[in-house]
């Protein structure tokens, strides 16, 4: 434990670079007119085509009644369509439109800038090893995951 400096305790450290990373990504998602929610929307679609309204309100962590607002913005701009589900006509499947996945390509852009940036001090070793550790770190988290019923 670092008592001595609770500022460098890795747990904070963690938050502290996720909070200056969720911060950057607003700043960056906004420069391409989308807000944080969209952006993540996009590239939850792009990885899972046909997701369900409940499924995208799980990945972004909000209330399926929340979600609605970033997909009717996203719809209204194009980037993604609705459709019946053909197994649960009650249900939505959510997909890119060709606007939606030139959307997720930009993201992506402006994440890899983010990490170019905030790593520019760092050797290609330097971010090898970062990411190995946090690729390690995730995988022991997992044990925390609380499995729903």
């Amino acid at each position: 434990m670092s008592s001595d400096n609770p500022r460098g305790h890795l747990a904070f450290l963690f938050h502290d670079v996720a909070k200056r990373l969720r911060q950057e990504f607003g700043r960056r998602a906004a420069r391409i007119e989308l807000t944080p929610s969209q952006a993540r929307c996009l590239v939850f679609l792009a990885v899972r085509p046909g997701a369900s309204l409940k499924a995208l309100a799980s990945a972004l962590e909000v209330q399926p009644m929340s979600v609605l607002r970033v997909v009717d913005g996203l719809e209204q701009r194009k980037m993604l369509r609705r459709a019946t589900n053909p197994a649960d006509r009650r249900a939505l499947q959510l997909f890119l439109t060709q606007a939606g996945e030139a959307g997720v390509v930009r993201v992506w852009q402006a994440l890899d800038e983010i990490i170019a940036d905030a790593c520019a001090g760092m050797s290609a070793g330097e971010r090898k090893t970062l990411k190995n550790s946090l690729m390690s770190l995730s995988n022991g988290m997992q044990a925390f995951d609380v499995e729903e019923k």
